[in-house]
């Protein structure tokens, strides 16, 4: 049994083989991919469509197992996900337009904030040239 097939069924939730190949084609990116870059990575797995891959990205995104990420275009990209909460920056880069998950950028919010309303996810977009590129 793979990681990404016992993180599912640990999470209690069913490991179907779209699920799990999808997380393994985000997990093993090196940034976030869009819905037609993921398709392309499974381009060899004939039996998953668009539908059944949009459909997928939902539950591992409901799921928290994926995060959502507006990419270029306002297209969303996805990112695997090792934590509930989805609490940090993103870089896209302008030159080849990947996105990024920058980990060390953490919001920090008062209390008065926090207990005021009730934050699920918190998105920091920044814009800028990413390590591969400058």
């Amino acid at each position: 049994m793979s990681d990404l097939t016992q993180l599912v069924s640990d999470a209690g939730l069913r490991p179907t083989k779209a699920r799990i190949a999808v997380l393994e084609a985000i997990a093993s990116a090196d940034c976030a991919l869009s819905h037609t870059e993921i398709i392309e990575r499974l381009s060899t797995q004939k039996e998953f469509d668009r539908v059944t891959i949009y459909r997928v990205l939902d539950w591992l995104t409901e799921h928290h197992l994926v995060h959502k990420i507006t990419g270029e275009n306002r297209a969303w990209k996805f990112q695997f996900s090792q934590h509930t909460t989805h609490q940090h920056a993103h870089l896209q880069c302008a030159s080849c337009g990947k996105v990024i998950c920058i980990h060390e950028i953490e919001p920090h919010f008062s209390q008065s904030v926090l207990n005021k309303y009730q934050v699920e996810s918190i998105d920091i977009h920044l814009k800028g040239i990413c390590p591969d590129c400058a």
